[in-house]
């Protein structure tokens, strides 16, 4: 009987984790920032305690977890509101190269190691002489400006190979 029990609490707050993970919308889930994973290790935690005691545990779980949703809808809807409040709560984004040259005080600021950053670049199929600026995001993850002139050989590359196929169709 125990058993069946923990199944039923287990599906009802699976139901309500979901409920509340679908009104914290998509931007949460999708770009976390440090307060996001807070919440979501705070939900979990919530979750697990409500599955395995019993029926007061499952109330209480159920509460804890629609008021931290509530709690990060709020939060989300104010950073909206207020840019100022948003840089607080998610941070902002540290440059760490500029011209194709890494800036290692940030990165030592943002305990990035270069040969983490340089593995991140390898990923995106980047060269660090091609990049124009590349910032550590809030989120973690590292995003990269290419400098202007590698662009426009890339796209004029693409032209030409695109024009000449144009005529050829067929051979190869």
């Amino acid at each position: 009987m125990e058993v069946l029990g923990a199944m039923g609490r287990t599906a009802i707050l699976w139901a309500v984790a979901l409920g509340v993970f679908r009104m914290m919308g998509k931007r949460t889930l999708g770009k976390m920032g440090p307060f996001d994973f807070a919440v979501v290790i705070m939900i979990g935690e919530a979750v697990a305690l409500g599955m395995e005691n019993g029926h007061g545990a499952l109330v209480r779980a159920t509460a804890v977890t629609v008021v931290l949703g509530v709690l990060q809808w709020g939060l989300t809807w104010l950073n909206y509101r207020w840019r100022w409040l948003e840089k607080l709560t998610q941070g902002v984004p540290t440059p760490v190269v500029s011209e194709g040259k890494l800036d290692t005080q940030k990165l030592k600021a943002e305990r990035l190691s270069k040969a983490d950053l340089l593995m991140e670049l390898r990923q995106k199929q980047v060269k660090l002489s091609d990049i124009k600026e590349a910032r550590l995001e809030p989120s973690g993850k590292v995003s990269v400006t290419k400098k202007q002139a590698t662009a426009t050989k890339a796209s004029s590359g693409k032209k030409d190979s695109a024009q000449s196929g144009q005529g050829n169709h067929g051979s190869s």
